[in-house]
């Protein structure tokens, strides 16, 4: 991470006795430290350099272009009067000792710019990205929209917390006194750090701007001290570029209302019963930062009282996305459909949440199997209407009813027509069935004629001209792939029927 002349100064000068002689007419950002060698390319660093060898370099060489010079021993004035910043420590001190706090400082840093990154990457709002500031920033620092509502702060000592008002927004006299000042209005057109006087105080603001219209400000208690105010006025400026590259990706302060937007209209359209073509999901899912191919789990929640649907929209929509943030929800006539990102938030690890929060508000639920493609979204809505259907009637004590529970009661009860393979026959065969594909393995055919020889190895061995000991290995490896336990009688029918529909749906097919 490169750093401006002020941002290395305001932490030098806390560890030595330094003077400042800063003459560069434009702010320059600069990489680690190196020590001076004649005829090295040091462009862009912080060079290190005693005053005997300073005074003899050439400074308008390229190869010392946009440099902070750290001069050990006083120079001739005739030098400070150069276009470069330069800091002048005491001859005698380590050199060492500089250049490892330099380290250290650059080290403060990039440890802030990966966690901001990581707020990126994750598609974090806006308050990770400011509780990255807590960091580097030593005076409270808040995020305000147009409206003069808190996005979110840096509040060191609750500084801020007399500002707001229940809604989170400035209280109604602050926004009164600055409707009321006529400079205001000229403020926010402002691009760069300004300050901004207030009988609570001074202040520093920086305005944030999305397409050329003003959004929103940073604003930071400003100090006594002019050294913190130059280093904090250069982290506003860096903290502004990273809000608005967030607000351009999510066009709002509030990305979930944006991001969810649509894929909100495309859940409720498919649950009205109106198609929803293959684009609109993938522009979707583009908007809240999954991809196409991942896996998905449809969980449908019902109350178990008499409940006013509003509830469900102002409370437990936004409720659910709040404390899951892979999921989407929405309210259907029947309840609440809640979509899971299974891949980014494995089911094993969300179930326990689930059960909590559904003992908490006195719902129960019915979870789809998982699929990839859109087009399975119907049949996740089919599965868990099903789930509910069966579970109720065989479990009605349980609070969570999974379709694959029910899934085999529901192929005895009712066939399974309207339903591809994938999403109703026994996982044991597609997973065999994908590692054949991936691998060139048998195992699905193994698997096969072990159930048609009525599960004995020495004829299934015969029928596959191989070796016994071949066929044992290969059972072996089919159980640990698979976890089937065919001395279980429902594992071992599933199996079984799933096999059987597979073949005559070939013979139909043709």
């Amino acid at each position: 991470m490169k750093l401006t002349f002020n941002e290395i100064y305001y932490h030098l000068k806390k560890l030595f006795s330094i003077r400042r002689i800063s003459c560069n007419p434009k702010k320059i950002l600069v990489e680690k430290p190196l020590y001076y060698r004649e005829g090295e390319n040091l462009s862009g660093h912080i060079v290190l350099v005693e005053n005997e060898k300073f005074e003899k370099i050439a400074l308008k060489s390229p190869a010392l272009k946009d440099c902070v010079f750290i001069c050990f021993g006083e120079v001739d004035t005739i030098f400070c009067r150069t276009d470069r910043d330069l800091i002048i420590l005491d001859k005698e001190v380590e050199r060492e000792e500089v250049f490892n706090r330099l380290q250290e400082i650059f080290f403060y840093f990039e440890k802030f710019e990966k966690s901001v990154i990581d707020v990126f990457m994750e598609n974090l709002d806006f308050t990770h990205l400011m509780s990255c500031c807590e960091k580097i920033f030593e005076t409270p620092v808040a995020l305000t929209d147009e409206k003069f509502v808190y996005v979110a702060a840096v509040d060191r000592d609750g500084y801020f917390v007399p500002f707001k008002n229940s809604q989170n927004a400035l209280d109604l006299k602050f926004v009164s006194e600055f409707i009321c000042d006529f400079s205001y209005e000229n403020t926010i057109k402002l691009k760069g750090v300004y300050s901004y006087s207030l009988e609570q105080g001074t202040y520093l603001c920086k305005n944030i701007f999305f397409e050329g219209a003003y959004v929103g400000k940073l604003t930071a208690l400003s100090s006594s001290s002019p050294l913190q105010n130059d280093y904090h006025k250069d982290l506003l400026e860096l903290l502004a570029d990273y809000v608005e590259k967030m607000y351009a990706r999510y066009g709002s302060f509030n990305q979930s209302d944006v991001s969810m937007d649509e894929l909100h209209r495309v859940m409720k359209q498919c649950l009205d019963g109106k198609s929803c073509p293959e684009k609109k999901w993938d522009v979707a899912f583009e908007n809240v930062g999954w991809k196409k191919g991942e896996h998905f789990c449809l969980i449908e929640l019902r109350s178990k009282c008499r409940r006013d649907r509003e509830l469900f929209e102002r409370y437990l929509c936004p409720e659910m996305e709040r404390r899951w943030k892979d999921t989407c929800c929405v309210i259907a006539d029947r309840g609440l459909y809640v979509l899971l990102n299974t891949s980014r938030s494995p089911m094993v690890d969300f179930q326990s949440d689930l059960a909590y929060f559904l003992r908490e508000n006195l719902l129960t639920a019915a979870s789809s199997r998982e699929f990839t493609k859109t087009e399975r979204f119907m049949s996740a809505v089919r599965q868990t209407e099903i789930g509910f259907e069966l579970g109720m009637k065989r479990n009605p004590e349980q609070w969570n009813y999974r379709f694959d529970e029910y899934a085999l009661m529901y192929l005895m009860m009712h066939g399974a027509e309207e339903f591809l393979s994938e999403e109703v026959d026994s996982l044991a065969l597609q997973k065999l069935m994908e590692h054949d594909r991936q691998m060139g393995t048998q195992y699905y055919k193994t698997l096969e004629c072990y159930v048609k020889c009525r599960y004995n190895a020495a004829h299934t061995a015969k029928e596959l001209f191989i070796h016994r000991s071949t066929f044992l290995n290969r059972l072996e490896r089919i159980k640990e792939l698979t976890k089937l336990d065919l001395d279980d009688f429902a594992s071992r029918l599933y199996v079984e029927l799933s096999i059987y529909r597979r073949e005559e749906k070939k013979y139909l097919d043709h």
